[in-house]
């Protein structure tokens, strides 16, 4: 295991292992973007756990054992790997698949794996433009942002539903795209041209350090607000036996959510350890490690003391508001049937 300079030793292997934890973070965040879909999903009651179940599988399948793949056949210290990253190396020029393919001699599936990637990316930033947008237009609609952001392609319309087996009327509105919200989110990723005149490589490091301090406080909110909402079912009264919890019932819980939280909140903190290091002191490495928590902390004092908000009683949380509908919409969705052995594949990898 590689150390980290100028600590050697223990010490320094148990930094270079501290390090790829906080990089290994910035790859796992978005996976809880699948909420956001929850609501302009089809039956998000069946398929809103299905997906994250599934998600469990696909990242032990892409990310643990690809991980563990790409660690046998590049050495940290493979010479091509390491002149890849001190040259700053364009795309996946540095990428360990590529690299390990090009060592095996083998040709063509470089490209490919060239093209994987992009394709990878490509649906990655298309991802984080829905959720991006989806997050700001909930803001707008809690006045937490202007009121133009819920600007939409479509006009509001209200369509009487008719639920099959109460016979109950629900209202249901389309409001199309939000427009304003879905073009700031893009303009976002005009900040990448910074890499015409900045390295490449230093400027993904810039947004890979911010986005990643801002996944992990993501991740502390909602392992905290979680942790709220189970204590509100226990003050409430709520079992999870009851058939209003049969939809998803996660295990161990809410140990993993303390666990989740303690890890995040220690790599928040020290995500930037390298900066104080002997020697490595450096103004911009240091805001560009820590500049996401006095914002975050900044936006929560600003709404509590200016809207005067409180944090609400457990035995006032609302656990209820939106299920009847949710209710009331289940009977309607029809249940995919595979008719043949790709759509049974089909349906099993969506």
């Amino acid at each position: 295991m590689n150390e980290v300079a100028p600590a050697t030793g223990a010490t320094g292997r148990f930094l270079g292992f501290f390090s790829v934890l906080i990089y290994a973070a910035f790859t796992y965040a978005g996976i809880e973007m699948v909420a956001a879909a929850a609501g302009e999903a089809e039956n998000p009651r069946r398929n809103v756990p299905k997906a994250v179940r599934r998600s469990i599988w696909r990242i032990l399948a892409f990310y643990v054992l690809g991980s563990f793949c790409i660690g046998c056949i590049v050495a940290s210290n493979d010479p091509h790997l390491l002149r890849a990253q001190a040259e700053g190396a364009p795309g996946a020029a540095r990428s360990p698949w590529v690299i390990g393919i090009t060592n095996s001699g083998i040709k063509t599936l470089p490209s490919i794996i060239n093209a994987c990637i992009l394709t990878s990316a490509v649906s990655s930033a298309n991802a984080f433009l829905y959720t991006g947008s989806r997050y700001m237009y909930a803001l707008a609609q809690n006045r937490q942002a202007p009121r133009v952001l819920l600007t939409c392609t479509k006009k509001y319309e209200e369509l009487p539903y008719q639920a099959p087996y109460d016979r109950a009327i629900l209202t249901i509105g389309h409001r199309g795209v939000p427009i304003y919200c879905v073009l700031i989110t893009a303009l976002i990723g005009t900040l990448t041209y910074m890499t015409v005149s900045v390295a490449g490589n230093t400027v993904f490091l810039w947004f890979a350090n911010l986005t990643t301090v801002a996944a992990m406080l993501t991740w502390i909110s909602l392992c905290y607000a979680f942790i709220r909402f189970r204590k509100a079912q226990a003050v409430q009264g709520v079992s999870l036996d009851d058939p209003a919890c049969r939809a998803y019932r996660p295990r161990f819980q809410p140990y993993i959510a303390w666990t989740t939280l303690t890890y995040f909140a220690v790599l928040v903190v020290f995500n930037g350890f390298e900066t104080f290091m002997k020697g490595n002191w450096n103004v911009n490495d240091f805001l560009v490690h820590y500049i996401g928590i006095p914002i975050f902390a900044f936006f929560i004092l600003f709404w509590k003391f200016v809207k005067k908000t409180k944090i609400h009683k457990l035995e006032e949380v609302d656990l209820w508001s939106g299920k009847a509908e949710v209710d009331a919409m289940e009977g309607a969705w029809e249940e995919p049937v595979a008719k043949n052995w790709l759509q049974k594949m089909w349906f099993f990898i969506v």
